[in-house]
């Protein structure tokens, strides 16, 4: 999969040059690499073992920063990123938990409807006040879930998540193929959940003793730790994120050239402008900028950047050591700085809808650009959708990634398709680079996201989710090797994280 995405972006010599030979970068157990990440102990039910199915995903997310781990070395200094710090390390700054259906950092609700699962966010004033016009009623109650997750029964999930985007809230049906294979559809006219569905490896496991933390312990009906297949949960087959230039069928990314080639193009020294806000594309440029390219961070000063408003440790870690321009962009003055810079470029990223760069008169079509310059586009779900929105958790449900705990869907990982997407990112502009430049990248947070709810099921199994006084452990007998699920670690602010 890995390989057919940078082929997208590099010619096959120069692919061929970078990645030689296999990616394998966890000889053994992807699943003992998620349970160490942080990102496992942020998925699943607060009173239940933490969920296990998502590994195969984390197994490609090593090859994707050994591949980034690579190319950055050809281009400049090398980037060896962690990906459990990179998915996880916003959760560590906010302390956050796993929440099973509500997200890690509580805007989001998984919601069960008459066919299925959607997901949806509230995570602005505006968001809870569209309820109503979504649901088509006069009034709601005061807690606004209460009023969604009683209705959601009545619609299906489709048709919910296309109303509320109508009205600019971010929601999305999770895909039927990412069902478990031998499950149905959790919807009130499911059957029970078959015993295949049951033997998952990420059952709850033993209870803890009587005096471990409520936190850490399962109900007391939980079943006994069990063995099961790692194939028990089918592989999704997400929204097509073909490329334009690759016939890949999970690639996520699409790619057009703007402009030529440059021959011995490098990220070293490279002026990266970015444009855009809040956790994906400014990790992207957080990881150029590890690789030896200039950051200048340009905002609104009528809209700064929305993460400024949270703990400033996350603002700090993406953007240190970039430089920061504010400018008002509804001024002739900040609109002819902008242009000077998107036109000096070496690389852009941005994050807006086409029609907001149109009126800025930087839109990608409409402009000529120097030889060599990549453009990053990152949106919910890709510039042919502009008017989608979404944010990190829905992003992820639409993309088919979430965790299964029995025969019902739970949030993975914290707003996980905004990390994934911005890593994906960095990958990207590297390979655009190194292939000489002058292409345009559209990826969607919703294609990154299926792109890795799409990696090859774990090759081997079963595995076995343990308690271990309040703690939780992963076994894999195969390799004879177990692994405590870990909390997510805080960044060291300025340590190249």
């Amino acid at each position: 999969m890995l390989r057919d995405w940078v082929h997208s972006l590099c010619p096959p010599d120069v692919l061929s040059r970078v990645l030689p030979r296999p990616l394998g970068t966890q000889p053994e157990c992807a699943g003992l690499g998620w349970a160490a990440s942080g990102a496992m102990d942020l998925t699943g039910h607060p009173d239940r073992a933490p969920v296990l199915s998502p590994a195969a995903a984390y197994g490609l997310l090593l090859e994707t920063t050994e591949a980034l781990a690579r190319i950055t070395a050809q281009l400049g200094s090398e980037v060896r990123a962690d990906p459990g710090l990179l998915l996880t390390g916003r959760a560590a700054f906010l302390n956050l938990r796993r929440g099973g259906q509500r997200s890690a950092g509580g805007a989001g609700r998984l919601l069960r409807t008459s066919d299925g699962w959607c997901a949806i966010t509230l995570s602005r004033q505006d968001d809870i006040d569209s309820i109503p016009a979504i649901l088509g009623v006069d009034s709601m109650s005061d807690d606004p879930w209460e009023t969604l997750t009683t209705a959601a029964r009545e619609w299906t999930a489709t048709d919910l998540a296309d109303r509320a985007q109508l009205l600019g809230v971010p929601a999305a049906a999770l895909p039927i193929d990412s069902y478990p294979a031998a499950g149905y559809p959790a919807g009130p006219l499911a059957p029970a959940a078959s015993p295949a569905a049951a033997l998952r490896d990420d059952a709850p496991a033993a209870a803890p003793p009587a005096d471990a933390p409520p936190a850490a312990a399962p109900p007391a009906d939980a079943p006994s730790a069990t063995d099961s297949p790692d194939d028990a949960v089918r592989r999704v087959v997400g929204p097509s994120a073909t490329s334009s230039e690759t016939p890949g069928p999970q690639c996520p990314w699409r790619t057009s050239r703007i402009a030529e080639p440059v021959v011995g193009a490098r990220l070293n020294g490279a002026m990266v402008v970015d444009l855009s806000s809040m956790w994906a594309g400014p990790l992207c440029a957080h990881l150029l900028g590890r690789a030896g390219a200039r950051v200048i961070k340009v905002e609104s000063t009528r809209r700064p950047d929305g993460a400024r408003r949270g703990d400033p440790r996350f603002f700090d870690w993406l953007h240190g050591g970039h430089e920061q321009i504010a400018l008002d962009f509804h001024t002739p003055e900040g609109r002819e700085m902008l242009r000077e810079l998107v036109s000096t470029a070496d690389v852009v990223i941005e994050a807006s809808r086409p029609r907001a760069l149109a009126q800025l008169g930087l839109a990608p079509g409409d402009r000529v650009h120097r030889d060599g310059q990549v453009w990053l586009s990152v949106t919910g779900y890709g510039r042919a959708e502009p008017m989608r929105v979404a944010f990190g958790d829905d992003a992820a449900v639409a993309g088919g990634l979430v965790g299964w705990d029995g025969a019902e869907p739970v949030f993975c990982g914290d707003a996980i398709a905004d990390p994934l997407t911005g890593i994906c990112a960095a990958l990207a502009v590297c390979c655009a680079v190194l292939g000489g430049g002058g292409q345009l990248i559209d990826l969607s947070m919703r294609a990154a996201a299926a792109a890795f709810a799409a990696a090859p099921a774990l090759a081997h199994g079963p595995h076995r989710v343990r308690a271990d006084g309040a703690d939780w452990v992963v076994e894999c007998p195969r390799y004879g090797r177990s692994q405590r699920v870990l909390r997510p670690r805080v960044p060291r602010l300025g340590a190249g994280t």
